[in-house]
């Protein structure tokens, strides 16, 4: 229960889903959280529900796509605590969009929220862990950074670009004990993935079951856990990795919807 003890960690997207699966978790496992997220109310009500029995949370109203925002997020954590020992940058949006139509509106929207929030988040916490000479930030990648499905260029451009940045930088500053790691979900039973299976129906629930080997989706916890581990001292010599919680969908061939009108 104290593998993350004395660390402080800070979690965008938090109110929901991975994000507040993760910051369950670490709080679970003693590290100071907070939490971010651009649905402010939801983030406080999260953040007042897990910091019963003294568990030490915070919540911001954050929204990654804004460098001031994200920099504020940053600066009140060093007041307060004087440490960042943990980025998990998990906010994304998830636009799908054909390549010849989509409007660049939308590509530029999800190049902003998914990938150079990244670069936000990084530039503005990796000076203080390389002034503490230690800090391990974690970044959600996807399956779709490895496997095609029709429509989801943007998102998957995305979440590519953000395993070759964790990569590089691992590269440029293990010297200076700072881990860069990813991780990679496949179908996981988030409310984003339930709220599409109430309006598409059960062939989506089908289809998302059926790409795995282990034949299901995933739970939020499933990669929650994963990163408990990224964030402890238990991977302090893991850095520049990926690691995919998809249940094998990336070692078997893409799902096709079926049910689809192809153009």
């Amino acid at each position: 229960m104290d593998r993350l003890k004395d660390k402080v960690a800070i979690v965008t997207g938090a109110a929901d889903g991975i994000g507040l699966a993760i910051s369950r978790a670490f709080s679970s496992e003693g590290a100071t959280v907070v939490m971010c997220d651009i649905n402010g109310d939801k983030c406080d009500e999260e953040a007042r529900k897990l910091s019963i029995n003294d568990a030490v949370i915070r919540s911001h109203l954050c929204d990654v796509g804004v460098t001031e925002d994200v920099q504020t997020v940053v600066q009140k954590t060093i007041a307060e605590f004087e440490r960042i020992d943990i980025l998990v940058n998990n906010a994304a949006v998830a636009i799908s969009g054909d390549i010849r139509e989509m409007p660049e509106s939308d590509w530029d929207k999800v190049m902003n929220i998914n990938l150079k929030s990244v670069f936000r988040g990084i530039k503005a916490v990796l000076p203080h862990m390389l002034q503490q000479r230690s800090g391990s930030v974690i970044t959600l990648s996807s399956a779709q950074a490895f496997r095609s499905w029709d429509d989801w260029t943007a998102y998957a451009a995305a979440k590519g670009a953000i395993l070759s940045m964790s990569n590089q930088l691992a590269g440029q500053f293990g010297h200076e004990n700072v881990r860069f790691n990813t991780i990679s979900p496949g179908a996981i039973l988030t409310p984003l993935n339930e709220k599409r299976i109430a309006q598409e129906g059960q062939g989506f629930l089908e289809g998302s079951i059926g790409q795995a080997a282990m034949l299901r989706m995933g739970e939020a916890d499933e990669v929650a856990m994963t990163a408990v581990f990224l964030a402890s001292d238990e991977a302090k010599f893991i850095t520049g990795e990926d690691i995919k919680v998809d249940g094998g969908l990336t070692s078997l061939p893409r799902y096709i919807d079926k049910t689809k009108n192809k153009k």
